[in-house]
């Protein structure tokens, strides 16, 4: 009988400018990241600088994750001439300290999520979805998915159909089936994010309700006509990919598009104007927006 695998991390290092802080952080959690610690501030007056802790699943091989890390942090902005190196890290370490410290958590006014191994506790009128953390993005604790879950609440309509663009866990997929999604399509390119999502989905109930795809986000919606297209998936992958996000929407259709600082905002509305969507709302928390953009019922 074979032993199962215990899951491992990377960890990577970057000093940087002071200003570069948030579009570092906007790339390593593109890339992926499970967590970003900041170690330091330390800044003088003429050179600030900042310095940066990325955990890592170690499903990946490095070097395969590693390139990954760089080309975000290359669309980010920042053409280092070394790019950081992953480490291992013990998993015993950081992780399970940082494990005690979980509680359910509520965000918006329906939703409930219940890390691993907590015991769900009865409130009522709220939606309790359970999460397996530590392997993919997409908890609860990062603010672009408490505003897509809060934007979830408010511009869906039950009956409806969803696709879940970047899925990770697949949290997304599950609020949209449970405010009452008729149809929810949850896609993701990462074999792990995959694997992370199917154990979420068995976790919620969920395996036969959820339609789960690897693939390309830009291919996935040629898979048919949408009501709402979640987008939480990186500024530089959302506006690649708005004009066939745009197709995939019936008249009508909304987009929620987040993952991206609030600079991000206007490029990514203007792209949205040239392919037919209207901004309709946007979300801000710290550095990170959210976006809602609808395509004209006529």
């Amino acid at each position: 009988m074979r032993t199962p695998r215990r899951a491992g991390y990377y960890r990577a290092r970057l000093d940087v400018p002071a200003d570069l802080e948030e579009p570092s952080v906007a790339a390593f959690w593109e890339a992926g990241s499970l967590g970003v610690e900041v170690i330091s501030a330390a800044r003088s007056r003429r050179r600030p600088r900042v310095a940066m802790l990325a955990y890592f699943s170690d499903r990946l091989p490095r070097p395969i994750l590693e390139r990954r890390i760089a080309s975000a942090l290359r669309g980010a902005g920042l053409d280092l001439h070394d790019p950081p190196r992953l480490l291992a890290q013990p998993a015993g370490d950081w992780v399970e300290q940082w494990q005690r410290t979980m509680r359910p958590m509520r965000i918006g006014r329906r939703f409930l999520i219940v890390p691993e191994g907590i015991r769900t506790p009865a409130l009522a009128g709220r939606i309790p979805i359970h999460i397996r953390f530590g392997q993919a993005f997409g908890t609860g604790e990062h603010a672009t998915t408490r505003m897509s879950l809060r934007l979830l609440e408010l511009w869906l309509a039950p009956g409806e159909s969803v696709i879940d663009l970047g899925a990770g866990t697949c949290i997304l997929s599950i609020a949209a089936h449970r405010l009452g999604a008729r149809r929810v399509l949850a896609v993701d390119n990462d074999p792990v994010a995959i694997e992370v999502a199917r154990d979420t989905l068995r976790r919620n109930e969920l395996t036969r309700l959820v339609r789960l795809r690897l693939d390309d986000a830009g291919h996935a919606c040629r898979a048919g006509r949408f009501d709402l297209a979640m987008v939480n998936i990186g500024a530089t992958i959302a506006a690649r990919i708005l004009p066939r996000v745009a197709s995939a929407l019936n008249r009508g259709g909304r987009a929620i598009v987040t993952g991206h600082l609030i600079e991000d905002e206007p490029d990514l509305l203007a792209r949205g104007r040239k392919v037919g969507l209207q901004g309709m709302k946007t979300l801000r928390s710290g550095p990170w927006s959210a976006l809602v953009m609808a395509r004209p019922r006529s």
